[in-house]
């Protein structure tokens, strides 16, 4: 460029520039280009301004002195554009530019309209579909947004960013399986890996629960930049989520090196040592969610988060301290509301659990809150209101199954079992692994008679948990029932081996026995029950 410049300088005649002929005005633009090129900014607008002083009707130096004026962050690019498409209405480049320059300076409707007229020009072009498209986006009607990208797409099959675009919309509009599939050509089509795209895929992945291919999406960006404290972090809570505690420690831990006083870093080790569920695991999360609390004291994640592992361990008043605080610093804090409601409701004190759920209700209405609420109200003896609870979270997700299991039992307590079987039914449609569900209906369909459906029931709970030692005791009850008295001494043993204190087992044994005219057995049987209700 600046041998151009040397050149194109020695061509220019040593004359006045208003007696210059117009076509010298093409060798001033042709300068102003170099000295853009160069980022000479200052020396391209006196070249183009000589440029237009030679010709007046000059729209492409017009245009491009609006380019620099924008570089320069001058306030009068427009104007410049403005001429150049007055002297050529034709001017493709102008249009798309200007819609550039109102789409920055948040004007959508006028940046939409020159898109709108540079595709009259080109009805073919690629930019303008794009340019188009992110303006939709803008608006947030993703809708039309994906309509302009795909017709970028088919207009340029090998377009990586219209795929790119048109994967966001699609999970801003919650279709993720398309937007899934858009990522994906994006990472065919390039050469390198894209880091934006492998995170918003892994983002997508984890909030579908596919925590197999999230992890594979964040370790190859990891990959990628293995100095990204963040991404480290992204990492142990899908190993977390996926339940590999011991991959979530180190990715965890190897942020915090990364990034000095990572606090979430901390809440999050805290989570997974919780998940450990023993006595040291506790330890480790409560001295995590407490360095949090010494670097952030104002953290309400960190005091509810500590407040329910204290809640977990069985220090009640000290859990309900944290929550406390929690809500001193944001009265408006959901979460540490319901938490608080819970512990309320654990040491006994219904009224204040009543309260501080019916606060976090007014705040966050949904399902869990309203479920909640509602088995707060079965134990103050509103029956009443807690049904209305129930049915308010159904409405708002039917396809909630604690509120159906909830009401279910509500019914059930009422001797309602038909109503009751009714909600069971719909609790185990939604959630096929609910073992309480499944347990809790085959008792109702044992007091309506139907022995057949209730034995099934039964084998499906205890195949979900072999070691509930209440599903062989109630199963055994049925077998009683049906004179099958063979079966319900082995499941009465079965419930006795994984409970070796409770009475009635004993009890009902001895009775199983004592059918089976093995009386001294039975006998031996009824004292060791009597021996433990004495106790």
């Amino acid at each position: 460029f600046e041998k151009a410049l040397m050149y194109l300088s020695m061509q220019n005649p040593k004359i006045l520039k208003q007696e210059m002929p117009k076509s010298a005005a093409e060798v001033y633009f042709l300068i102003g280009k170099c000295h853009v090129e160069s980022g000479n900014y200052p020396s391209a607008l006196d070249a183009l301004n000589s440029a237009i002083r030679i010709n007046p009707a000059y729209s492409e130096a017009y245009f491009q002195r609006g380019l620099v004026r924008i570089w320069v962050k001058s306030q009068r690019p427009l104007l410049d554009f403005n001429r150049a498409l007055a002297y050529n209405p034709n001017y493709f480049q102008a249009y798309l530019t200007r819609a550039a320059y109102f789409g920055m300076k948040g004007r959508y409707s006028k940046a939409m309209f020159n898109c709108n007229e540079a595709l009259k020009i080109q009805p073919k072009s690629v930019r303008a579909y794009l340019y188009r498209g992110s303006l939709k986006f803008e608006i947030k009607n993703y809708a039309l947004a994906v309509e302009d990208l795909s017709s970028a797409i088919k207009l340029d099959p090998l377009c990586s960013i219209a795929y790119y675009n048109r994967a966001v919309c699609y999970q801003y509009l919650g279709k993720n399986k398309e937007a899934l599939c858009n990522y994906g050509i994006v990472l065919l089509l390039e050469k390198e890996l894209n880091q934006r795209v492998l995170l918003n895929r892994g983002l997508l992945y984890y909030q579908s629960e596919d925590y197999d291919n999230a992890l594979v999406d964040f370790k190859l960006a990891v990959s990628d930049s293995p100095d990204n404290a963040l991404l480290y972090h992204t990492l142990g809570l899908c190993y977390h989520r996926n339940n590999q505690l011991t991959e979530a420690l180190k990715s965890l831990s190897h942020a915090m090196t990364l990034k000095e006083h990572f606090i979430q870093a901390y809440i999050s080790r805290g989570n997974v040592y919780m998940s450990l569920n023993t006595e040291q695991g506790y330890k480790q999360s409560k001295r995590d969610y407490c360095r949090a609390l010494h670097y952030d004291p104002t953290n309400l994640t960190a005091h509810v988060n500590l407040g329910i592992a204290l809640q977990s361990y069985g220090k009640m008043n000290e859990g309900w301290k944290q929550f406390t605080s929690a809500i001193k610093i944001d009265p408006n804090c959901h979460l540490a509301l319901e938490a608080r409601s819970i512990v309320n409701l654990q040491m006994g004190h219904l009224f204040g659990a009543f309260c501080d759920i019916n606060s976090a209700v007014k705040l966050h209405p949904t399902p869990t809150m309203l479920t909640n609420r509602g088995v707060i109200q079965q134990y103050m003896k509103d029956p009443a209101n807690a049904m209305n609870d129930f049915q308010q979270a159904i409405e708002a997700d039917p396809t909630y199954s604690l509120a159906y299991f909830n009401a279910a039992n509500l019914y059930f307590n009422m001797r309602l079992f038909e109503k009751a079987l009714k909600y069971y039914d719909a609790a185990v449609k939604n959630c096929v692994d609910d073992e309480g569900a499944v347990l809790n209906r085959a008792i109702a369909k044992v007091l309506l008679k139907d022995h057949k459906g209730a034995l099934a029931d039964f084998d499906t709970a205890i195949s979900l948990n072999p070691f509930a030692a209440h599903s062989y005791f109630n199963r055994g009850n049925l077998h009683l029932t049906m004179g099958e008295n063979v079966k319900a001494e082995e499941d009465y043993r079965k419930a006795l081996s994984l409970q070796p204190k409770d009475s009635s087992s004993y009890s009902q044994l001895a009775v199983a026995l004592g059918r089976q005219f093995k009386k001294v057995e039975a006998l031996v049987n009824y004292k060791q029950a009597i021996k433990l209700n004495e106790r």
